[in-house]
């Protein structure tokens, strides 16, 4: 036959692997033009290079092989029409899909750039912040407990589903109790801190709409901080700093701390770029 184009061939016109047409030879998807019936080789019709074309097309817009099958046997308007209707559907999916990674991208980078600026001129700083809903990890977990912390960051990550994963971003977090921190102003012991000490982790939610419940944080002002580095001893210290600020302001402690992880590991192979950020909510001193 005229045009004959080995498996070799036709898999380098189109830019697909070998095994891949044998993959479509298989499921009867795309059988060769012709086989050798001595030496088994398989062979194309410079014909089925639109056919393959085709493929690929439907495959890059969301079509599985057996709908692709489908289509292939027995081609007719009708059918393009339908098949054409449904790929725009697909595409329109795919943008929306798109849109909303290239939002969550965006508003990462925003925050991390955010947190840089704002800690340009100090390492504590005041901030009134807006109100966050979150959900709750059921079980506290121990700050040295390196295995569980990582296991409920993935279990509340899976609450609120998404995308594309929420690390590398500032939505988890967990809670230092308001009751602790007399302890901690006047200890100098801070490895019997880290041993003991259990937190509650959350992750805030955005845009998500979970299926549980959700809890919030109220708005208001926070004196915060941050430190760079997994040691939790970095943080104990930081905190106390914060203390100190917060006393020697005159300011009084309304609730809970609040610990965000803003720039986590997966964004540097450097521990000490990892920075968390320690909010304390405080009402001024009176007048």
């Amino acid at each position: 036959m005229h045009n004959k184009l080995s498996i070799g061939r036709m898999a380098k016109l189109r830019n697909v692997t070998v095994d891949t047409l044998r993959h479509y030879d298989r499921i009867g998807l795309l059988k060769p033009y012709l086989t050798d019936p001595d030496s088994g080789y398989r062979y194309y019709s410079i014909y089925q290079y639109e056919v393959l074309g085709t493929i690929k097309e439907l495959k890059k817009v969301g079509f599985s092989l057996e709908e692709i099958k489908d289509f292939l046997t027995n081609r007719n308007v009708k059918k393009s029409v339908q098949l054409l209707r449904k790929s725009i559907g697909n595409i329109e999916d795919k943008i929306q899909e798109l849109q909303e990674i290239r939002d969550i991208l965006t508003t990462r980078l925003s925050n991390i750039e955010d947190f840089t600026n704002h800690y340009l001129d100090s390492d504590i700083i005041i901030k009134q912040l807006e109100e966050r809903k979150y959900i709750q990890l059921e079980k506290p977990v121990g700050w040295e407990d390196q295995e569980n912390l990582y296991l409920g960051i993935l279990e509340l990550e899976n609450m609120i589903g998404g995308a594309i994963p929420a690390l590398a971003s500032n939505i988890f977090g967990d809670f230092i109790k308001k009751e602790y921190f007399n302890e901690l102003r006047h200890t100098s012991d801070l490895s019997h801190q880290i041993s003991t000490y259990q937190s509650q982790l959350f992750i805030l939610v955005q845009n998500e709409e979970p299926v549980i419940p959700t809890l919030k944080l109220e708005k208001g002002l926070y004196v915060c901080s941050y430190y760079g580095g997994v040691v939790r001893e970095k943080m104990l210290a930081q905190f106390k700093k914060l203390l100190r600020y917060i006393d020697t302001h005159g300011y009084q402690i309304i609730g809970d701390a609040v610990r965000i992880m803003q720039v986590d590991i997966s964004l540097t192979d450097q521990y000490d770029e990892a920075f968390y950020e320690i909010q304390i909510p405080i009402k001024e001193p009176s007048k």
